[in-house]
C-alpha cells in the first residue's frame, strides 16, 4: 500500500490548479476505498482535502485549496510513515517466529569438514535461561537493526525500568522470557502483564522460549495478549522445543 500512497504524494504534490486538484482527489478517495483502507483514514482524507469555496475571487479559492493540499500531503505523509513502520514490525515478527531455524542450522547442521568449528563445539550452544536468549537474539538482530540496544535502563517517572532489547527506530521494546524448571505460568503471566504497563514505547513484543512446556494452549496465551492496550500494540510470540 506504501507505493499507492507514494504515487499519490508525488501527484497532489505537483498540482497546480483547482481542476487537477479535485481530479486528483477523486482518484486517490476511489483508490483508498478498493485498496480496503479503514473507514477512518478515508473519512480523514477527504476532511484534509476540503477546502470551503469564494464564488466571488478565483485567486482566494486557489490558495484555499493549496492550504487543503498540504494539509492532504501533511496528513498522507503521516499515513505513509505508519505503512512502512508497520512493515518492519511484520517483518521482525516473521523473523522471530523463524528464530529456532537459526537455531538448527547453527548447532545442528554438520559444518562442511575443512571448517575448524565442529558440530560437537555448535551443539554445546544452548539457551539455559533469557540472558542467553537475549544475547542471541540481540547478536542476530543487530545486522538487520543496527539501533538496537541491550539492557536499556530508563527512568519510568516512578522508578527505574530495564528492557532487555529495544529498537528505536521502531519506537519499540522486545522482552524475553525463558522458562525453567522451577517457572510457574502465573508468575510468567504476571511478569508479561507488569511489563505491558511499564512500558511507554508504541509496540511491545514478548519473545517466549518456554523450553519447559508450561503453556499448554500456545493460541489461546497468545490471543489473551495480541492487543492493542492503552495505546500500545502489545504481541508475543512463544517458541517451544520440538522434539520427535
Amino acid at each position: 500500500m506504501d507505493n499507492i500512497l507514494g504515487a499519490f504524494i508525488e501527484k497532489i504534490s505537483c498540482v497546480a490548479t483547482e481542476k487537477e486538484y479535485n481530479e486528483v482527489v477523486q482518484e486517490l478517495n476511489q483508490t483508498l476505498y478498493t485498496e480496503g483502507y479503514s473507514e477512518e483514514i478515508c473519512q480523514e482524507v477527504k476532511c484534509k482535502q476540503k477546502y470551503i469555496k469564494n464564488r466571488f475571487s478565483d485567486e482566494a479559492n486557489k490558495e484555499k485549496m493549496l492550504t487543503a493540499k498540504e494539509n492532504l500531503l501533511d496528513y498522507l505523509y503521516m499515513i505513509s510513515r505508519k505503512e512502512k513502520k508497520n512493515v518492519n514490525i511484520e517483518y521482525l515478527e516473521k523473523y522471530l517466529k523463524n528464530f529456532y531455524m537459526f537455531l538448527e542450522a547453527l548447532t545442528e547442521r554438520e559444518p562442511d569438514k575443512r571448517a575448524t568449528l565442529t558440530k560437537d563445539k555448535l551443539q554445546q550452544i544452548k539457551i539455559g535461561n533469557e540472558y542467553d536468549l537475549q544475547h542471541l537474539l540481540y547478536a542476530v538482530l543487530k545486522p538487520v537493526y543496527p539501533d538496537i540496544r541491550k539492557e536499556v535502563a530508563e527512568d519510568s517517572g516512578v522508578g527505574m525500568i530495564r528492557s532487555d532489547l529495544k529498537i528505536p527506530g521502531l519506537n519499540l521494546v522486545l522482552e524475553t522470557k525463558c522458562t525453567g524448571e522451577k517457572t510457574r505460568l502465573k508468575k510468567l503471566t504476571e511478569e508479561i502483564e507488569a511489563d505491558i504497563v511499564h512500558y511507554s514505547e508504541d509496540y511491545i513484543l514478548f519473545y517466549v522460549y518456554d523450553k519447559e512446556k508450561i503453556i499448554k494452549d500456545k493460541q489461546n496465551y497468545e490471543s489473551q495478549f495480541n492487543r492493542v492496550f492503552d495505546g500500545k500494540n502489545i504481541k508475543i510470540i512463544i517458541q517451544q522445543p520440538i522434539s520427535i
